[in-house]
């Protein structure tokens, strides 16, 4: 008999202290259950940006690659124009030192020539004199002379 009080006492307690231990315990898992799921909304909310970034950053890293390229491009282009450009103008400065150089060596040339010009008149000039003179004398010789030097400056001037 003992042990049937025993047990109707302890089915007493367990029906008493049931609910209680139930909300407790239920409220407990309840409250635990609602944290996890939290939780588990906010590492959702959390994947779901970091996937946003992601795409943005992967997009950004496309644009900046396009950009390179667009770059690299317009350099590549910029310095083919320089070096025709160059090129160019080198080609027209060594146009232009042949010409200036052509054009000194006539200048030199044709100064040249006068100057031998000039003292080959010079020279006949004073042949002429000494054979006048050695053949040649008084007055005669010096109109001879006169004529002479005249028209050797005329057709050299």
């Amino acid at each position: 008999m003992e042990y049937f009080w025993l047990t109707v006492a302890l089915l007493i307690l367990i029906v008493l202290l049931r609910k209680p231990f139930k909300e407790q315990v239920l409220g407990a898992l309840d409250a635990r259950a609602e944290r996890i799921r939290r939780e588990l909304d906010e590492a959702q909310r959390l994947h779901e940006e970091a996937r946003a970034l992601l795409a943005k950053y992967q997009r950004q890293l496309h644009e900046g690659e396009s950009l390179a390229q667009e770059i690299l491009e317009r350099v590549d282009a910029e310095q083919r124009r320089l070096e025709a450009k160059m090129r160019e103008e080198m080609r027209a400065a060594t146009e232009r030192r042949t010409q200036q150089a052509l054009e000194r060596i006539a200048q030199e040339e044709a100064r040249a020539v006068q100057e031998v010009r000039a003292r080959a008149a010079d020279l006949a000039a004073r042949a002429t004199r000494e054979l006048l003179a050695e053949r040649l004398q008084g007055e005669l010789v010096q109109d001879l002379m006169r004529k002479a030097v005249r028209e050797v400056q005329q057709r050299l001037a």
